[in-house]
């Protein structure tokens, strides 16, 4: 999928990672790096945008949508809760 024609931009910034949840780490990718890894389906891409800026401008195509003040606790969830919320699997702490 082309993100593209969503108008989203080369030099997107993704901060924090899913190997530890804890620690937020910074680091730039480029549009294409991004596109192939969401192509890859080796990155779980969480989309921070609040449900109003969903609503408003669409989220990230390919990623996941939990409002930033949830994820905190979505990630203590259990992962049946967590799929049945985000209608997709819980990422591990021991993910690689």
């Amino acid at each position: 999928m082309k993100i593209e024609k969503y108008g989203w931009s080369e030099g997107l910034k993704i901060t924090g990672n899913h190997h530890n949840f804890y620690t937020a780490i910074s680091n730039d990718v480029t549009y294409k790096e991004l596109e192939n890894l969401l192509n890859s389906k080796n990155i779980m891409l969480i989309d921070v945008t609040e449900t109003w800026g969903i609503l408003e401008y669409r989220k990230i195509p390919g990623s996941i949508n939990i409002p930033l003040d949830e994820v905190g606790e979505a990630l203590q969830m259990n992962p049946g809760d967590f799929k049945e919320k985000y209608n997709e699997v819980k990422p591990s702490k021991s993910d690689t």
